[in-house]
């Protein structure tokens, strides 16, 4: 697999936070309160994207595929439409994490559209991952050859803290420095790929902010004794930026934006 050219994309909601737009072979870190309002944000940021016709990949791990699909609904969005025209994929991450599928360690293609994981330890995605590094076809290279025909897609985790039940940290913290990342990279797709703070130790997020290019953080904040939903581009290297906190309202349908 050869490396393909990057692209300058401008993110939804994130956009006005990054003026001159942001290379599709960044990798953006996002640290979120559990209580606080990311999923509304990452959905918003998959709607409006895919409504602007950028490719994307998201990854239903937090919340089930039927929950990530009425969210998306509201926001106007025709999965079905999306996803059999490969502008979409929402990957059944969930399931995997509900009951470890011993006979079906491998992630499977549903309806050419989407995966389903089927098993949440990081060492049975990691042979096909190095696969896919290498060059190699791996074990689902159909579908995924949609995604590797040109840069510039977006692929989104809306929480990969549930995955910490079945790997060890340092485990983790390999594969996603050694696989997950590289292969990110070496196809031009912009990862933003999130995790719960508070539930991990405080070595396990300095790696990780030392592996990634930026650092968003979504806080629950408390001023003048009211709680305020609030995010921030906290770091991004070599790229000017907005590390201002601003807060996140919610419309109607579930939509995010930023007060400025």
């Amino acid at each position: 697999m050869d490396k393909l050219s990057t692209k300058t994309l401008v993110l939804p909601v994130l956009g006005a936070l990054i003026p001159d737009g942001i290379s599709s072979a960044t990798s953006l870190l996002v640290e979120f309160d559990p209580e606080g309002q990311w999923f509304a944000v990452s959905r918003t940021i998959v709607a409006l994207a895919v409504k602007n016709g950028l490719r994307v990949a998201y990854g239903a791990t937090a919340r089930s595929r039927e929950d990530t699909i009425a969210s998306l609904t509201k926001l106007g969005i025709d999965v079905d439409t999306a996803e059999r025209t490969g502008l979409l994929r929402i990957d059944d991450q969930y399931t995997s994490t509900l009951k470890l599928d011993k006979d079906n360690p491998d992630s499977v293609p549903v309806d050419d559209k989407y995966f389903r994981v089927g098993s949440p330890k990081i060492a049975d995605w990691s042979i096909d991952q190095l696969k896919s590094l290498k060059g190699a076809p791996g074990a689902h290279s159909q579908l995924l050859s949609k995604w590797r025909e040109q840069s510039g897609a977006l692929a989104m985790i809306d929480s990969f803290s549930p995955y910490l039940r079945f790997n060890e940290e340092k485990v983790f913290l390999e594969w996603m420095e050694t696989r997950n990342l590289p292969l990110h990279r070496k196809v031009g797709r912009l990862p933003i790929l999130a995790f719960s703070r508070g539930v991990h130790s405080e070595h396990f997020y300095r790696s990780l902010e030392g592996m990634f290019d930026g650092l968003i953080e979504v806080r629950v904040l408390e001023h003048d004794d009211e709680s305020k939903n609030m995010l921030r581009i906290k770091s991004l290297k070599s790229q000017p930026h907005d590390s201002r906190w601003h807060e996140i309202h919610l419309k109607s349908n579930g939509e995010a934006t930023l007060a400025s």
